[in-house]
């Protein structure tokens, strides 16, 4: 039998990728359940704190410094507008976005054999498209007659509105920024300026719209929070105006849903998108660490055979089957670690789960060790 040094050695280049992607696998899941303990641990402190009001209520003083509840039609005062487009909404956010028609060079490697040495060929191919960012030409490898412009002469920017509230309270400006569920605006209004063109919505700075040329410029609008559209907020009153509240560990709170929800739907929301996020880590953390197990399946099972108790699981060559059974059972392991202490039961019981592979093997070593001191007494 090898000892695990000598199997080290001649595994080395994958043992040592095993290890490393055990240590990377158990720092995500790690820091994956620490914030979403962290999360649930902040919910849970600001649910016992909200207090519901009125949106058609005068903001009043006794609440101030109080993480509120309100609900009600956003109302915008003044619109946002972009005279030279002929654009004018009643919204939380009017975000312009700009494209400049750029060169772009594409690189494409081919693999060629001359005079019997292998050697690498670089193709550089040039073509032209919209582009949200200015695309540098002076690194281009054939820059003669694929220029670009040094900048883009009308900027992307985002405008937003400087009085909105819901019923008598205003929304602050932190607020108002997480109002990102942008609307494209389609208008067939035609803009004074003869210089720009409209087609399908979009707006051209450019001669022809078919055949645009280097250095023409397009442009569209979004919109976020309509006036009128029905919300849900919870945050802070500070002076009347509504900003984000901060827990007695620092973290803010500012929460913003569509629709007239209740405190216990608000928070059940916000509770389900924590799960599903810290779920996508926990799949990413669970797969590096399968991986991890592949690599290190004939370092595991060397280390394994020292044991007695689990001799008799990797008698033979170690399955996937193996493999995911050990990362699993390590993912559970971290998972229980983290909440534990926050939630007992469910980290007792991650922790039961975690080790019932080994438990139910030890089981099986056990009760075959028993019929054979039964056979071998008769």
């Amino acid at each position: 039998m090898n000892s695990i040094s000598e199997e080290f050695y001649r595994s080395w280049l994958t043992s040592l990728i095993g290890i490393s992607l055990f240590c990377a696998g158990i720092w995500l899941l790690t820091w994956n359940e620490g914030r979403a303990v962290h999360h649930a641990d902040v919910l849970d402190e600001a649910y016992n704190t909200v207090i519901s009001l009125n949106a058609y209520e005068s903001a009043k003083r006794e609440y101030d410094g109080d993480l509120i509840h309100i609900g009600g039609p956003i109302i915008v005062e003044e619109p946002l507008t972009e005279p030279d487009y002929g654009i004018a909404i009643q919204a939380v956010k009017l975000k312009r976005r700009v494209q400049m028609y750029q060169w772009v060079e594409e690189v494409t490697t081919k693999s060629t054999n001359e005079m019997g040495a292998n050697s690498d060929v670089q193709d550089y191919y040039y073509d032209t498209e919209w582009r949200d960012k200015l695309v540098d030409s002076s690194n281009f490898y054939i820059r003669h007659g694929h220029q670009n412009p040094k900048e883009i002469p009308l900027k992307t920017r985002t405008f937003i509105a400087p009085y909105v509230r819901i019923g008598r309270i205003n929304l602050g400006k932190e607020i108002k920024k997480k109002f990102n569920d942008y609307v494209e605006v389609t208008s067939d209004e035609r803009p004074d300026n003869k210089n720009i063109k409209l087609h399908l919505g979009i707006y051209y700075h450019c001669e022809d719209v078919w055949n645009p040329e280097v250095g023409d410029i397009r442009v569209q609008f979004y919109y976020a929070g309509l006036s009128g559209d029905p919300v849900t907020v919870i945050a802070m009153q500070k002076d009347g105006i509504l900003v984000p509240y901060v827990t007695s560990k620092g973290h803010e709170i500012a929460l913003i849903r569509h629709g007239l929800l209740s405190v216990d739907d608000m928070f059940a929301a916000e509770h389900s998108d924590a799960k599903i996020e810290t779920w996508k880590y926990r799949a990413i953390g669970m797969f590096i660490l399968y991986a991890s197990s592949v690599c290190l399946a004939r370092l595991l099972k060397v280390a394994f055979n020292n044991v007695p108790m689990l001799r008799s699981i990797f008698s033979q060559e170690i399955s996937n089957y193996f493999n995911l059974v050990i990362s699993l059972s390590v993912s559970l392991f971290v998972i229980a670690m983290a909440w534990i202490a926050y939630r007992p039961m469910l980290g007792v019981a991650l922790l039961m789960a975690a080790v019932s592979p080994f438990m139910y093997c030890s089981i099986n070593l056990y009760n075959t060790v028993q019929m054979q001191n039964g056979y071998y007494n008769r």
